[in-house]
This record gives structure tokens, sequence and C-alpha cells, in this order.
């Protein structure tokens, strides 16, 4: 583990991204022994080496950046996972019910994110550009649609992936996740900063909304949202080399 990784500071979110390690690489077998036996249970269980990659990445990065941040062991670490709209677990935003530190992941294409923080609830999203058909431009509010419709036609797939980004960090943070409608949520166009402007049906949904874009490189984007007071962001581009170690990071503030 690289020793270069950045300390959370009061007032800060972080957020790393780096790209799926192939579990065929001589890097996988050191990343798989830093999951606990649930998370080997869930990798064993995809039937492809992509979505097998992308969840043995994020998963171990995410314990790599806790354990640098809390001084423990990454393979200790008791993460809970539970929906907060049913009473199984396995599934929903990742805790340490034992920490103030919050967190999130995502993954997308070939690239994973995590983000931690300590000023509230976060959500982080990382989407490849996509072109969307008429189906997934559903998801989007009226006044979306509408903005959507007036951009050139070059730029609508980097524009409606940023308008995905945003609403699924978005309902991260809150912890709704796609339980609720992503076209009652309205964020600020995509040429505009980054803002939750409006929620169909729910008044007072959680403390103030704090919408980011971070930069990153690639053919991907990254939003990220946290719940509670501003803060600075702040991104870490990283990578596993072939035995598994984590590289200093490329630090850039949002």
């Amino acid at each position: 583990m690289s020793a270069a990784l950045a300390v959370v500071r009061p007032g800060e979110c972080h957020v790393w991204t780096a790209r799926a390690v192939s579990v065929r690489s001589a890097a996988a077998p050191a990343l798989l022994k830093l999951l606990d036996a649930g998370e080997r249970a869930r990798y064993e269980a995809f039937l492809r080496d992509d979505p097998r990659a992308l969840y043995l990445t994020a998963h171990a990065l995410l314990r790599e950046l806790v354990s640098a941040e809390l001084d423990r062991d990454p393979a200790e670490l008791a993460f809970t996972a539970v929906c907060r709209h049913c009473t199984s677990g396995g599934h929903g935003k990742p805790r340490l019910p034992d920490s103030p530190l919050h967190l999130s992941l995502s993954h997308s294409g070939d690239r994973v994110a995590v983000a931690l923080t300590y000023t509230g609830p976060v959500g982080v999203d990382v989407e490849q550009l996509t072109r969307p058909g008429e189906a997934p431009l559903m998801v989007l509010s009226a006044e979306e649609r509408a903005a959507y419709d007036l951009l050139p036609e070059g730029e609508r797939t980097r524009g409606f992936t940023r308008y995905w980004t945003r609403k699924e960090a978005v309902l991260k943070a809150t912890g709704d996740g796609l339980s609720v409608d992503p076209a009652l949520l309205t964020v600020s166009a995509p040429d505009a900063p980054a803002a939750l402007l409006g929620w169909a049906e729910r008044e007072q949904p959680h403390p103030p909304v704090r919408l980011y874009d971070v930069p990153v490189s690639g053919d991907c984007l990254v939003s990220v949202a946290v719940l509670g007071d501003d803060c600075r962001v702040v991104m870490h581009e990283v990578a596993y080399d072939g035995d598994g170690v984590l590289r200093r990071p490329r630090r850039t503030g949002a």
C-alpha cells in the first residue's frame, strides 16, 4: 500500500479513482486477500471477469483507503451495508458503525471511485460516457429534458452522463438509491456548476446537499454529493502495480 495516501481533514471530501485490475493479473490475489468472506463470496458469484474485476478493485481500494485513514488492518475492517428501505443486509451503502467516517463507492466501464469524508453522508458516482436512448432519457425531469434537447448533437452524450452522475451521487448520499425515480430530482444543466435545484414530492429531504463535479481523465465523468456543510473536494487518480501495490496518487482539487 502506498505511504502517500492522503489524510482526510475536516471540511474535505476525498475522491479516489482507479482502473479495474484484471482478475487474471498477478495483482489480483493480493487484492482478494483484503476482502472479507462475504465479499469474496459475492466476488465468486459473478459469472464474468469484467464485473468481478470492478467489484474486486472497488472493495479492495475502499479497504486500503479506510485502513490508511483509520490506521487499521484493511482485512479486519467490518463494514455493514443495510438498505434503508428494507431489513435485509448485503446491499446498500457501506458504512463503519464504529467510525464517524462517511464513505461511498461506485464503478462503471473499467473505472472505480471511492469517496471519504467526515462532513456528512456522501455519495459518489462514476459513469462511462454513454449516449442515451429514449428509455434512459426518462430519468430526466421536464426542466432537464428541455435543456438537454437544446444541446448540440455532439454534446448530448457528455450532457446526459453529467446529469446522471449528479443524480446518482445525490441519491447515494441520501441513501435512497434508485428506489426513488431520478426524474423527481432536478439538477443544474451540464455546463452549469453542479447543484441540486429541486426534488419533487419532497420539501425537506435531508440536510443541505453539496454537489460537485470532480475532474478525472479518460472517457468517464465523476460527481460527488455530501450532505451538510460545504467542503473542499480533493481528487486522486491511483493505480495498482503488478504486485497489487497502490501507486502514488495524482492529486487535484475540485
